[in-house]
C-alpha cells in the first residue's frame, strides 16, 4: 500500500512540475528606437539588451502576446511622449469574441488621463473570424466633486465631442506593431 501511495505521489509531483514548467510565459526581446512621437522596431528577437532601448514581450502558453514592456537603454520603463500615446506597459486579455488591450504607467496604475492627454487607457477589440468588427475606447476621467471642476470637465468633454472618434482610424491592434506572437501569429485587422 505504501508503494502505491508513494508511486501516486511521485506521479502527481511530476505532473504538477511539468504543468508549471510548460505553463510559464515565454519572454523575448526586440530592439526599438524612441522618438518624440513614435516607437519603431529596429530588430526582432535580440539576446543582449545592454545599452539599448527594447521591448520585452511576454507570450502565454497559447502563443499569444500577454504583455509588452517598453524600456530605455538604462532598463527603466519608458514610452514616447511621456505616456501620451499609450503606456510603458501594455497588457492583453483574451476572450472568445474580444481582445482587451490596457495601458499602464506602472505595475498597477493605468495610463492616461482624459483631461491631460485625451488618449484612452483601454481598447476593447471585438473579433469575429480574425477580423476586428468594432472597437470600444475606454477613457479615464478624474475630477473633483465641486462645481468648478465639474463645469471644467463638462466643457472639456463638449470641446472634444466635435472631433471624430479615433475608433474609425484604429484598424489593427495598437500594441501588436511591437509584438511577434500577436494573437497566435495573427494581427486582426478592421475591414
Amino acid at each position: 500500500m505504501k508503494k502505491i501511495f508513494l508511486s501516486i505521489l511521485i506521479l502527481l509531483t511530476i505532473l504538477v512540475t511539468s504543468f508549471c514548467f510548460f505553463n510559464r510565459d515565454k519572454i523575448v526581446f526586440h530592439a526599438i528606437n524612441f522618438s518624440s512621437s513614435d516607437v519603431r522596431i529596429i530588430k526582432w528577437f535580440i539576446k543582449d539588451t545592454a545599452n539599448i532601448n527594447f521591448v520585452e514581450e511576454r507570450i502565454d502558453f497559447y502563443g499569444r502576446t500577454k504583455e509588452l514592456r517598453f524600456y530605455n537603454d538604462m532598463h527603466k520603463l519608458n514610452w514616447v511622449g511621456s505616456g501620451y500615446y499609450g503606456g510603458p506597459i501594455i497588457k492583453y486579455e483574451y476572450f472568445d469574441d474580444r481582445i482587451i488591450e490596457t495601458f499602464f504607467s506602472s505595475e498597477s496604475d493605468i495610463a492616461n488621463d482624459f483631461k491631460t492627454s485625451e488618449v484612452p487607457y483601454k481598447h476593447i477589440y471585438y473579433i469575429e473570424d480574425d477580423t476586428i468588427k468594432s472597437v470600444d475606447l475606454i477613457y479615464k476621467i478624474d475630477f473633483r466633486w465641486n462645481k468648478e471642476c465639474l463645469d471644467s470637465t463638462i466643457n472639456h468633454l463638449k470641446a472634444y465631442q466635435k472631433y471624430n472618434s479615433v475608433n474609425s482610424e484604429l484598424t489593427s491592434i495598437f500594441g501588436y506593431d511591437f509584438a511577434s506572437a500577436k494573437y497566435c501569429s495573427v494581427n486582426p485587422k478592421k475591414r
